[in-house]
């Protein structure tokens, strides 16, 4: 198996939260945000339709993603919607594996991570440390439309260790009693989301910060948050 990447040094996950915070004021200032350059100038949003369509795959990696949102009575509070982010299979498989799920609001602001049981996509199931193998060296950003593919391979780097630490919860609550996956567990319609967590970008970003550099007011938001427009 191969081993996990070392963890980014502190600069390097500023720089990386830099072009994620500089990718958003960009949209901000052309009234956009990451969902609404999947549905284009003047596109309608419909519920349970994959954007972009087809997936957005990345030639060099094969790594994919779209973006959807279920009916409104379904969504949890303030989201808008949720990308899903996959990876190729192990060699010799055919398909994708499910690698998390971010969910937005309406600015395009991330909210939660959560993972999928195997029934949701069915996805080819790969246990957590494979997966967690992939996470700190993302590979979408050759995907179209690029500005929201490195957008998106910015967050899986800046909330490495939260996806790690869900997958790994994902895999305890599908595990039998061997330890490993059951299959029955995996097709059990009553776990749609094995593991969920809330996530701040602004919280992150107060981490990353300087230490001269003055504290952020509790309850303030990015002054680069775009504004509703999907």
């Amino acid at each position: 198996m191969t081993a996990p990447a070392p963890p980014l040094a502190a600069p390097s996950l500023a720089a990386v939260a830099e072009a994620v915070v500089g990718q958003i004021a960009a949209w901000a200032a052309r009234g956009e945000s990451a969902p609404a350059r999947l549905l284009g100038p003047g596109g309608e949003f419909v519920e349970w339709a994959h954007y972009p369509q087809p997936d957005a795959i990345a030639p060099a990696s094969a790594w994919r993603f779209f973006y959807h949102a279920h009916a409104a009575r379904q969504r949890p509070a303030a989201e808008h919607g949720h990308f899903h982010i996959f990876v190729p299979p192990p060699a010799g498989s055919a398909g994708f594996s499910h690698l998390a799920g971010i969910s937005v609001d309406a600015r395009g602001l991330p909210l939660r991570l959560f993972t999928t049981n195997r029934w949701v996509t069915g996805e080819v199931w790969q246990p957590a440390p494979a997966l967690i193998a992939r996470l700190r060296r993302p590979g979408l950003h050759d995907a179209e439309p690029s500005d929201v593919a490195r957008w998106l391979d910015g967050l899986l780097i800046l909330f490495a260790d939260e996806i790690a630490a869900l997958l790994l919860a994902r895999d305890r609550r599908l595990a039998g009693p061997s330890g490993a996956a059951d299959p029955a567990r995996l097709d059990d319609h009553r776990l749609r989301l094995p593991s969920r967590r809330r996530i701040s970008l602004a919280a992150r970003l107060r981490r990353l910060a300087p230490r001269s550099a003055p504290p952020a007011r509790a309850g303030s938001r990015p002054a680069t948050a775009p504004p509703a427009s999907a």
